[in-house]
């Protein structure tokens, strides 16, 4: 009889323990980043969240599905100010701030990859034509 099957079972056992390791963070399944419009209309805070963590960010507003929602970003460099507009991306984590206002309720925590000032884009104006040369 083969050695191959014996040394395969116990290969194929490790490496199926292994791998799903290496591709969930925290045993929760990979998930793909989120690029969301969002305007900061707090200045920066350290919150306590729900399961007990203190993090850095902002209050912030963003449009899904023609509504407003609130989120709090959490970013590694805090220097954005009240007001100002930014496309981040990155992903809603299993956790919640409550803001110091009872009426805001437990707020999303949207952790913070990549955030870039939104720059609106010139609208486009079509040439003006140009007059006629009277003769």
């Amino acid at each position: 009889m083969s050695r191959f099957p014996k040394v395969l079972g116990p290969g194929l056992l490790l490496a199926l323990s292994i791998i799903p390791a290496g591709c969930q963070s925290d045993l929760h399944p990979w998930v793909e980043p989120e690029e969301h419009q969002i305007k900061i209309v707090s200045d920066a805070e350290f919150v306590n969240t729900r399961q007990g963590d203190y993090v850095d960010g902002y209050l912030a507003e963003y449009a899904s599905r023609f509504e407003s929602r609130r989120v709090f970003l959490v970013l590694e460099i805090p220097g954005y100010l009240n007001g100002e507009r930014l496309t981040v991306t990155g992903r809603f984590v299993d956790d919640s701030v409550r803001m110091a206002d009872p009426q805001m309720g437990p707020v999303p925590i949207f952790e913070v990859e990549r955030a870039r000032p939104t720059i609106p884009k010139a609208p486009d104006i079509p040439a003006l034509n140009k007059p006629r040369e009277r003769r």
